[in-house]
């Protein structure tokens, strides 16, 4: 190994001035709240987490960050994968839109860590008038946020045209996905996949439901489609 490769593999590391850190870092946390307001337009209908978006303005600086201590350095980039491979991730992204954001995220933290930062604005730019055009296009948005209703009933005393009309008053999507007895046919069970009206409420729901003679127990189950995908 020659000196040019040994000063790569343990030094190399770029000096950054006071100045130019704090620009990188201030140009990151901007473009990043960018980033969290494009996901949060992008996804109106639902109710995204607000740690989602928290870490979407925040992954930015952390990477701007993070390239500029390692720098040109080989040794710190190894050494800073063996710190986080110590460090468990709980949380994961069941939507390949939400990576995608947060891959974003990250990917303007290292252009302005490194500081490319007009690839950085124009690849936040390029990025939101994709959105936008996106946003305007039929069945590429994401769905409004579904739930899981169960209503366990009296079989003599209620069936699923008595649900009905409170059904209609607030919910504005369903779909019945199961149907089934139990107690020998004294009980029955009917699960749907609803999407609430904007102005209703799961509470009103549940004690609109609970009223009606013969309903036994009303269920909701939130966030379905996070339930119904695969691990």
């Amino acid at each position: 190994m020659n000196l040019a490769e040994l000063e790569l593999l343990v030094g190399g590391a770029t000096s950054v001035g006071a100045e130019e850190a704090l620009q990188n870092l201030l140009l990151a946390f901007g473009l990043g709240l960018v980033v969290a307001l494009l996901h949060r337009y992008s996804k109106l209908e639902t109710n995204p987490s607000p740690a989602l978006l928290s870490a979407m303005a925040l992954l930015p600086p952390i990477g701007s960050m993070v390239m500029m201590v390692i720098g040109s350095s080989l040794a710190r980039a190894f050494s800073l994968v063996g710190a986080l491979a110590i460090v468990r991730f709980r949380t994961r992204l069941r939507s390949p839109w939400d990576i995608s954001f947060v891959f974003l995220s990250l990917v303007v933290g290292v252009g302005c860590g490194v500081g490319a930062h007009t690839v950085a604005i124009l690849g936040v730019a390029v990025i939101g008038l994709a959105v936008l055009l996106l946003g305007a296009l039929p069945g590429t948005r994401p769905e409004p946020e579904a739930y899981q209703l169960r209503c366990e009933v009296s079989a003599h005393q209620c069936g699923e045209a008595d649900l009905e009309p409170v059904l209609q008053q607030h919910v504005e999507q369903k779909f019945l996905f199961e149907a089934r007895t139990s107690r020998f046919g004294e009980a029955l069970s009917l699960s749907w996949r609803v999407v609430l009206k904007p102005d209703a409420t799961i509470e009103k729901l549940i004690r609109e439901l609970s009223g009606i003679e013969g309903v036994e127990r009303a269920t909701v189950l939130a966030n379905y489609a996070a339930m119904n995908e695969p691990e």
